[in-house]
């Protein structure tokens, strides 16, 4: 299943909160990049294109722009008219998801925005492959695919040990 990317960036902020638009940004790009490796699929129902500072998901970027290089506090509703903020149900995939998020942060959480850009911009990774190709003037709406964030992602999974699955077109 591919969820919205506002309802995943809403699992993060219900449980870290105060967290940039670009750091949640990058967030989620690790979390669609490690779930593609692992299972086979997005995670998120958009690709992440390259923009100046690292993978973006556009909607979202629409959605939280608002917030511009304030942090944000907690779940965004993404719908005015909304009762609540989106948030990932109880099921067994939810669970295995909000696990994926919790590894996430451990793994990124204490970095700043800055820090993982300049990651996603590292020789070899999607970001910078696509970049590359366009000698850095990269044109607008240009999404990095899932197959060349899976094979980077998995890659990564091998070097740790971690099981990786073919994946599902």
């Amino acid at each position: 299943m591919e969820y919205p990317s506002l309802q995943i960036a809403n699992e993060i902020l219900a449980s870290h909160g105060d967290v940039s638009h670009m750091k949640l940004q990058k967030l989620l790009y690790y979390a669609n990049g490690w779930w593609l490796a692992t299972n086979g699929q997005r995670l998120l129902n958009e690709n992440p294109q390259v923009w100046r500072y690292g993978p973006v998901y556009n909607w979202l970027y629409k959605t939280l722009s608002r917030f511009g290089h304030s942090d944000i506090g907690g779940p965004v509703k993404g719908n005015p008219f909304a009762d609540a903020a989106e948030r990932l149900g109880d099921g067994e995939e939810q669970g295995r998801v909000r696990t994926l998020l919790d590894w996430i942060w451990g793994e990124h959480g204490t970095k700043t925005a800055i820090q993982l850009s300049e990651e996603t911009h590292a020789p070899g990774t999607p970001w910078r492959q696509i970049a590359e190709k366009y000698k850095f003037r990269v044109p607008y709406d240009v999404d990095i695919s899932p197959e060349r964030d899976w094979a980077f992602f998995a890659k990564l999974a091998q070097q740790r040990g971690i099981q990786t699955v073919p994946l599902i077109a």
